[in-house]
């Protein structure tokens, strides 16, 4: 593993040897070089950038069920570079979702965030895994779908718009809503295209599917779900469009940012916990 940083310029050599892990740090030249053997993704990983924030010290009324950090998700396993289940987005997207969720309130509702920022390594991980043997999640995620198709149909993809931003996976919630059922890895897989209620509650209304649902009915305007659901995923989308978010059409739940077109590059910087993050970056 190789990283480079600016720094100011230092002149001493330092070598670093822990466990099975050696790294050795060259200062100088105005210049950070690392170089890792066996070492951690985390090792010499960029620090968060200053345009990103938490959402959660933005808005922590928004609900976050992130799942990417956990092993309930299409690959049974937490993605590399979630080392914390935390929504990240780009300042003006962070205030952008705080709008909608301000504006949904007033009438009842509110969001539920599955995903937002995604490191690059996470989506190379989701690329990986569709060239793995094994489907521990395909009952629930995908079970009309050949995992040899996800290139195909656009499931996994080499760059991804949450690497940039601006991006977010969301759901709408409110008082019809069934309560959140809690997930463990015993829990029974149940197709995410099944009729409210009989698949894995989420805590949010009826949006015709689960999230990450690799299935036509997860398209936005698919005909095959019911009025209810439709209705709902019309109110979110209405409530995103109106703070500049643009809606995927094989994705209800997945919207850009588009008033900031500096979010035009893909970071790499890990997930860390709120707590330890350096919010000076």
């Amino acid at each position: 593993m190789r990283c480079t940083r600016t720094i100011k310029p230092l002149s001493f050599l330092m070598l670093s040897l822990k466990g099975s892990h050696r790294t050795l740090v060259l200062l100088g030249l105005g210049s950070i070089v690392c170089l890792s053997a066996f070492a951690p993704s985390t090792a010499c990983a960029e620090p968060m950038p200053g345009h990103m924030v938490y959402l959660r010290t933005i808005d922590p009324s928004i609900e976050q069920d992130i799942r990417y950090a956990s092993a309930h998700n299409f690959t049974g396993r937490p993605l590399d570079g979630y080392a914390a289940a935390e929504c990240i987005l780009s300042q003006d997207a962070a205030k952008a979702i705080v709008r909608v969720q301000t504006a949904l309130r007033a009438q009842g509702y509110g969001l539920k965030v599955f995903d937002c920022y995604r490191p690059s390594r996470a989506v190379a991980d989701m690329g990986r895994f569709s060239n793995e043997p094994g489907d521990p999640r395909k009952v629930e995620f995908y079970p009309r779908v050949n995992k040899a198709d996800f290139w195909r149909l656009g499931y996994v993809a080499r760059v991804s718009n949450h690497s940039k931003g601006g991006t977010v996976d969301v759901t709408l919630t409110g008082p019809e809503a069934l309560p959140a059922e809690m997930w463990t890895a015993s829990t029974a897989q149940v197709d995410c295209a099944a009729p409210y209620g009989q698949r894995l509650r989420d805590g949010a209304l009826d949006m015709g599917t689960g999230f990450d649902c690799f299935d036509e009915r997860a398209h936005t305007d698919n005909p095959m779900i019911s009025p209810t659901a439709r209705q709902n995923r019309q109110r979110l989308t209405k409530a995103m469009e109106k703070e500049g978010f643009v809606g995927y059409a094989g994705e209800w739940w997945h919207f850009t940012y588009t008033r900031d077109l500096t979010l035009n590059k893909a970071l790499d910087f890990p997930i860390a916990p709120l707590e330890t993050s350096d919010t000076d970056q």
